[in-house]
């Protein structure tokens, strides 16, 4: 068998191509969830659904139990669903249990093994890999984020405006899943509307840790020190993701980078909101932090940022003095001229 990309195997679904096994892994909780559901949606018929379906964690399960799953006849129907998650919590042992049913699927069962990571060294996932129809589901990247969110507000019937897109984006970061939970609620909040504006989400959405790296950013693009001492402080003892940190800075940099370009060229307004790729609601907050850094400055900060990112990856144990050197290189001191080389 082969990895197949997302979309076929959706596709083949929807046209009723089934394969009697797959393994389907992948770190984003939100779209392993759903390719359950469109398999039960594919596979079962309502009416039978109690005959023909069975779950297991395999935590928890009794392997011989799954085996005999897969091996039973479907009742009244043409295929039966077996579906295995958390499977890399099994043992050598029970990998070698399922074997059988691995090595020879059975035609009558549509047979799905789902694991949230896996390691491709192991011998029962090479053999998955070589027999069964293998999908991975990679976590979205930052610039799919708000498709996703008109995404999943559409199958909740929402309606939602790109600025509250991008504040929500802000607000929950890159978690489908999260996302999904904010959208619920928006639901509710908005409720026969069926529309969520900006205010909408900034009334009931939940801030999250992601929102603290926002506001960490912000720190820095205001060119305050102190307070992006204090941001790091706090962000240090959440246990957030250093790389992570400094990968949402670098953002935030090549965004004032592009407003300033803009502004050179003259636009304004809804034109330069455009140009830089800001909502709006926005541009005001950037525009303000833009006229703080002359282009030179923001060129040097790029490379402090990558020093940084290198020096994290080279010695991680000493990760806070990375970050406040950052900072320090960074930003003015309050109060007083900025050194040579950062003048504004």
């Amino acid at each position: 068998m082969a990895m197949i990309e997302a979309q076929k195997f959706y596709r083949d679904l929807e046209e009723g191509r089934l394969s009697p096994l797959y393994f389907v892994f992948g770190e984003e909780p939100y779209l392993l969830r759903q390719s359950m559901d469109r398999f039960k949606y594919t596979v079962l018929n309502p009416e039978t659904l109690d005959f023909n379906f069975n779950q297991y964690y395999a935590a928890d399960a009794e392997i011989h139990h799954v085996r005999d799953s897969v091996e039973m006849l479907p009742m009244m129907a043409p295929r039966r669903l077996v579906i295995l998650r958390e499977a890399q919590e099994l043992s050598d042992k029970e990998w070698a249990e399922l074997e059988p049913v691995i090595q020879s699927p059975v035609e009558s069962t549509v047979f799905v093994i789902m694991a949230s990571r896996v390691d491709k060294r192991k011998k029962s996932v090479r053999l998955l890999l070589d027999k069964a129809d293998t999908i991975e589901f990679k976590k979205p990247y930052e610039n799919q984020i708000p498709s996703w969110i008109r995404y999943i507000a559409g199958t909740l019937e929402l309606e939602i405006s790109e600025e509250a897109v991008h504040l929500l984006h802000k607000l929950t970061g890159h978690h489908l899943l999260e996302i999904e939970a904010e959208l619920r609620k928006l639901a509710d909040f908005v409720g026969a509307r069926k529309r969520v504006e900006v205010q909408d989400v900034a009334a009931a959405v939940t801030r999250t840790k992601e929102e603290n790296v926002f506001d960490f950013a912000r720190a820095i693009g205001e060119n305050d020190r102190v307070k992006a001492l204090e941001q790091l402080v706090s962000l240090m003892d959440q246990g957030q993701n250093e790389i992570g940190i400094i990968s949402m800075v670098a953002r935030h940099v090549r965004l004032l980078m592009t407003v300033k370009k803009g502004l050179d060229e003259g636009l304004y307004g809804a034109k330069l909101a455009n140009y830089a790729q800001v909502p709006p609601y926005f541009l005001d907050q950037y525009l303000g932090q833009a006229k703080l850094w002359n282009m030179k400055k923001l060129e040097q900060t790029l490379v402090v940022l990558a020093e940084t990112d290198k020096a994290l990856k080279s010695s991680p144990s000493s990760s806070h003095i990375w970050l406040e050197n950052m900072i320090l290189k960074t930003c003015s001191v309050p109060s007083a001229p900025v050194a040579s080389g950062f003048a504004r």
